[in-house]
């Protein structure tokens, strides 16, 4: 009865002795290595590096804290023995990222994400090589910025349902925003009809996201990456609750890439099937002969498909909310751009993507909510492919890049200040689209979609809705705190709000217009 608990403690010393010798080999490494003009950065300890100095919450801001301080827009720190550099400025993120995409494209192991959770043919974590350029390829078909154009229509009726519903649920606004971003992207990618945030996929996909980014973001994730051996640990150890963790995310994840996949298969096997990303894809890729398609393809049509939704449902709901905190919290701005927007449309139609072009002012709202809050401040990261050299610095094969956009964004005159008049007073400024999707071959495919989407929603809110503080129960203003999720996708934390249609004649006409759909 005893042979049980001694084989656990036997097999537990084993692994802690393992993980021990690996910290030792990389502390001798850092030890023994000549001296190295790496950019600048916080002096590391040895063994652990700089980890003890990099915070679970605000990173970006921390890093900009460093390059001030240390008189550096390109910083280096060492995580037990690894490199990573930050870029903190334009200039160079488009020197290495852009100019220098052919050894600046792979990206770093994800053990955690790619090998535990079921993420590894996603196409935000494939290695840069063939099958890398073969996704972009399949997904830049469908969303580059001519073909985009295309589901202007369905991006209007999905508007028209978000404004009916929070004509009748407005406390609910954020459950609208989810199935609003789902909708969108579920249709296009698998030809699916989403009737409500309780949809199944819709469901699927934010379990999918939530449990990844709680994952992701534990002190564990950092550890399993920087020493690959600790994904052989018994889940049933003490210290393996990451494991367990992960093994849960990958159920959600294998589901969310699964079964809207089959459904696509399902409906095409009856002859029923909408034309989609998934469908069409999957005819395309038809054998001649015996119809059939290989398991490498399937496998490539599904982790794209995949990607697509849980990328574009996260960040679009990210930005629509933090639209909605800047307006409840800067009512001026809102009135202008409502000032504007009656301008163009005399409060008597709905605006449409035709619009855009004479609403200026409400352009450079949705550019200052941008640079406000970026939707990801550090990007994706990128690996260095062979050594390199910028400004006199070393920096060495397999170091992690990471592109600062939250650093780069505040680059302006009164960074702290909700300004969008800054980009009427000065045109050259840095417009934040061209840099919150990333950088060189590694950049969103999906940008012209999210940008035109946002778009359709903050103009139609503009026009239809007063928004506003919402009071508390003895009639007084309660003002949103200023704070965000931590994660990969940067949200606002929930707030109370007021969201009421400017008019009973708005309410008919978003009435009519759906009729008209």
């Amino acid at each position: 009865m005893t042979f049980l608990p001694f084989s656990s403690s036997l097999a537990t010393s084993w692994a802690l002795l393992c993980i021990i010798l690996l910290v030792v080999l990389y502390g001798l490494r850092t030890l023994t290595t000549p001296r190295i003009d790496f950019p600048p950065g916080p002096r590391p300890l040895p063994l652990i590096g700089n980890v003890h100095q990099i915070p679970m919450e605000h990173q970006a801001e921390t890093f900009l804290d460093w390059a001030l301080k240390y008189a550096g827009d390109v910083l280096h720190v060492h995580v037990f023995g690894h490199s990573m550099v930050i870029l903190n400025s334009l200039q160079a993120a488009r020197e290495l990222l852009d100019k220098r995409s052919s050894i600046y494209s792979d990206r770093p192991r994800f053990v955690l994400m790619s090998e535990l959770m079921g993420w590894r043919n996603a196409i935000t974590h494939l290695r840069y090589g063939p099958r890398f350029r073969k996704h972009r390829r399949l997904v830049n078909d469908v969303f580059n910025q001519r073909a985009t154009a295309t589901f202007q229509s369905l991006q209007e009726k999905e508007t028209l349902t978000l404004l009916d519903g929070l004509l009748n649920s407005p406390t609910a606004y954020i459950d609208h925003f989810k199935r609003y971003a789902a909708a969108l992207i579920l249709k296009i990618t698998y030809g699916y009809d989403v009737h409500s945030v309780d949809d199944l996929l819709v469901r699927l996909a934010e379990r999918a996201g939530t449990l990844t980014v709680q994952g992701a973001g534990s002190p564990a994730a950092t550890l399993v990456d920087f020493f690959p051996v600790m994904r052989h640990i018994p889940s049933w150890m003490p210290f393996a609750s990451f494991k367990r963790r992960a093994l849960e995310t990958r159920k959600a994840v294998d589901d969310m890439m699964d079964i809207p996949y089959e459904l696509v298969k399902a409906d095409m096997r009856k002859g029923v099937a909408v034309p989609c990303y998934t469908s069409n894809l999957l005819e395309a890729q038809r054998n001649s002969q015996d119809g059939t398609v290989s398991f490498e393809d399937e496998e490539d049509i599904k982790g794209s498909a995949g990607t697509l939704l849980t990328a574009a449902e996260d960040t679009t709901v990210a930005f629509m909310h933090s639209f909605l905190l800047a307006m409840v919290l800067h009512p001026d701005k809102f009135k202008k751009a409502q000032e504007e927007m009656d301008r163009v449309t005399g409060s008597q139609r709905l605006p449409t993507i035709n619009d855009r072009p004479t609403l200026p002012y409400l352009e450079c709202v949705i550019k200052e909510v941008l640079r406000w809050n970026p939707l990801v401040p550090l990007g994706m990261p990128h690996r260095l492919m062979e050594d390199d050299y910028y400004r006199n610095f070393f920096i060495p094969t397999g170091a992690s890049v990471l592109a600062n956009i939250f650093a780069i964004l505040q680059d302006c005159p009164q960074p702290d200040i909700f300004r969008p008049e800054r980009y009427l007073d000065d045109p050259t400024l840095l417009d934040p689209f061209t840099v919150i999707f990333g950088f060189g071959r590694r950049i969103c495919p999906g940008r012209y979609l999210a940008d035109t989407s946002a778009w359709s929603v903050m103009a139609n809110l503009v026009a239809a809705f007063n928004i506003s503080k919402a009071l508390d129960e003895k009639g007084h203003e309660m003002t949103p705190k200023v704070e965000f999720c931590t994660g990969f996708v940067r949200h606002p934390k929930p707030f109370k709000c007021s969201i009421k249609p400017r008019t009973e004649k708005m309410r008919a006409l978003i009435s009519q217009a759906r009729g008209d759909l």
